[in-house]
């Protein structure tokens, strides 16, 4: 079970950090019976002031996204829907320079990614995922810069772990037992990496390439199968 009182102490730990870094911050005002909602990743896709919001495959999860519609749209964001049917995840989109990245298998289906490469105006990249435990494309996928990325390759597709191989020259392998921890799961921003604890390997390697880490404990929200990624959307790209 969670512990509410620890998740609420580590989601503030990780505000107060984003904010040490000088990272803005906004927060959304939660709702009753929509405990799902603090993963705000999950959302939608943003590309410059259009967003494609989220058409989530489980019925728990669908009212977010009004809640979640109406702050995008008080701040200038056009919204965007897929038709009925189609299903997409924010969580299963990732940007690789000017690329964006797109996971399809358990929560987005392939047939939603040519309709929101036409809603944006822009190629979509689509790569399988075969593993459940790894249901979205930023629990197995982590992307430092447009070169160099680590994955957990047994949550992919044998065509979409050589596509990756062709995206990126430095691809890395996360190991089994950090990628369960969800190190994939982690953000970068200007040079800096914020990375779940009891990841020692992706962190040594982070900072062999020069980067600087800071680790903090979220494994509260890792039991509801979060990380760092999860917990925030990023409006406006590195």
């Amino acid at each position: 079970p969670i512990n509410k009182p620890q998740a609420k102490a580590q989601w503030v730990k990780l505000i107060s950090l984003f904010q040490n870094l000088e990272i803005k911050v906004e927060t959304i005002s939660p709702k009753v019976n929509l405990p799902d909602m603090v993963f705000t990743a999950d959302q939608g896709l943003v590309k410059d002031n259009l967003v494609v919001l989220a058409c989530f495959r489980h019925q728990q999860r669908r009212p977010e996204t009004k809640v979640y519609q109406n702050w995008f749209k008080k701040r200038g964001f056009q919204t965007l829907h897929l038709p009925k049917g189609f299903y997409f995840e924010g969580g299963d989109a990732l940007r690789a320079g000017n690329k964006i990245i797109i996971g399809h298998g358990f929560r987005t289906n392939p047939q939603s990614l040519p309709i929101i490469a036409k809603l944006l105006k822009t190629p979509i990249i689509g790569l399988e995922l075969i593993n459940p435990r790894f249901y979205h494309l930023d629990t197995c996928l982590f992307i430092l810069n447009p070169k160099t990325a680590f994955y957990y390759p047994k949550a992919f597709a044998s065509a979409s772990r050589k596509k990756l191989n062709r995206l990126f020259p430095n691809l890395i392998n996360l190991p089994q037992k950090e990628a369960q921890f969800l190190a994939a799961n982690s953000l970068n921003t200007d040079h800096q990496v914020i990375i779940q604890k009891k990841t020692p390997i992706f962190a040594r390697k982070l900072a062999q390439l020069g980067y600087r880490v800071h680790q903090i404990d979220i494994d509260e929200f890792t039991k509801a199968g979060g990380g760092i990624h999860c917990l925030t959307f990023t409006t406006q790209a590195n």
